[in-house]
């Protein structure tokens, strides 16, 4: 589900996945197939917001 979502976010142009068996690749490519609707994609958005200025964003 994670590259289905990632699939959807308009500033990504091309996950790298990296699998090293065909298995692998076979199990990533799944994730055209998911179709996540927008409740889904709105809450992932919400868990995930997104990029943020460094380091300003991420200081504790």
């Amino acid at each position: 589900m994670g590259l289905a979502w990632l699939l959807h976010q308009k500033v990504v142009t091309a996950p790298i996945i990296g699998p090293r068996t065909l298995d692998q690749l076979d199990g990533t490519t799944r994730a055209l197939e998911i179709k996540l609707d927008e409740k889904a994609l709105t809450r992932l958005d919400e868990i995930f917001p997104g990029f943020k200025t460094a380091p300003e964003e991420y200081a504790w």
